[in-house]
């Protein structure tokens, strides 16, 4: 039931990469996935966009045992040579034999790294993730970094995207980092229209990152 992968993606990975997609709501129904929806004001919260258009809010627990079951399939039936969970939310270790990448502490170091002393911004789908995104920062010494929700599946994405990107230029933020896996290249266009600096797009830089366990 997730979206399928966008050809920027593609791009990086290369003409020559065989690409499986699966998904943790693969084969839900419509009441299933609703079930899962977070309640708790203090539940981790993930934002998809299913196949036909329509995005989901969904707690992260309950996915948990369906995402090893994809990458358990995906290394025994499909002999994959490596893994790569498109979200950029945090997550337990899985269980697996061949290379697995989640990509959060990667893109996070990077934009870290890039920032240097400098203020962090970050794009978010939701409001309602602010508090969890600010806490995943400063769980890595981030102390100045700000929030910016701007949803990629809203009615009007590169408006909000734009909004969001030039409120961030204006608090004088050195780095800018789009953190879901629902942004694309045409939003990152946006994005650096608007701020002018440096932009870290998620998709397409955990792809390179894949690209290279890959080879």
């Amino acid at each position: 039931r997730a979206a399928r992968l966008g050809d920027d993606v593609r791009a990086v990975l290369g003409p020559h990469t065989r690409v499986i997609e699966r998904g943790a709501l693969d084969g839900m129904t419509d009441t299933e996935i609703g079930a899962i929806a977070p309640v708790d004001p203090g539940e981790y919260r993930l934002v998809t966009l299913l196949r036909d258009g329509r995005s989901v809010e969904i707690g992260k627990k309950p996915i948990l045992e369906r995402l090893q079951h994809q990458i358990t399939d995906l290394e025994r039936n499909e002999a994959v040579d490596a893994t790569l969970l498109m979200c950029t939310g945090a997550f337990p270790p899985f269980t697996h034999h061949k290379p697995l990448l989640l990509p959060q502490e990667a893109l996070y170091g990077a934009v870290i790294g890039i920032a240097g002393d400098g203020r962090i911004g970050a794009l978010i789908p939701l409001e309602s993730q602010r508090e969890q995104a600010l806490r995943k920062w400063n769980e890595r010494g981030v102390a100045d970094v700000r929030v910016y929700p701007a949803s990629p599946y809203g009615g009007d994405p590169i408006g909000a995207i734009e909004r969001a990107s030039a409120e961030a230029r204006d608090d004088g933020v050195a780095a800018l980092f789009m953190d879901c896996f629902g942004y694309d290249l045409a939003m990152k266009a946006a994005a650096r229209r608007r701020f002018g600096g440096p932009v870290v797009l998620a998709r397409t830089m955990a792809a390179r990152l894949i690209a290279e366990l890959s080879e």
